[in-house]
């Protein structure tokens, strides 16, 4: 996921024109809550398609931080990890 500021969640509104299937390579836990939350509007974008994806790296049940689970958040982090992982199952 990109910095900050680098792409607006309207960027994602053609993400699944022509997209067979998505690859996450170096897949790592997020820190930053911006970042997560970007990730989270690309999951819902995906799952809505049904754009399977193959990622690498960490486990996708381990990206959200503990400390980011317990927060308001907590909702739509586990919603994009479900999301993720019935993705990678496709």
């Amino acid at each position: 996921m990109c910095a900050p500021g680098h792409h607006a969640p309207v960027a994602l509104s053609d993400v699944d024109r022509g997209v067979t299937a998505v690859f996450l390579t170096g897949v790592h836990g997020i820190d930053d809550q911006h970042v997560a939350l970007r990730l989270v509007a690309l999951t819902d974008r995906l799952y809505d398609a049904g754009i399977p994806v193959v990622a690498s790296g960490a486990k996708l049940d381990t990206i959200f931080s503990e400390e980011m689970l317990a927060g308001g958040y907590r909702k739509k982090y586990l919603r994009a990890t479900s999301r993720l992982l019935a993705l990678t199952a496709r």
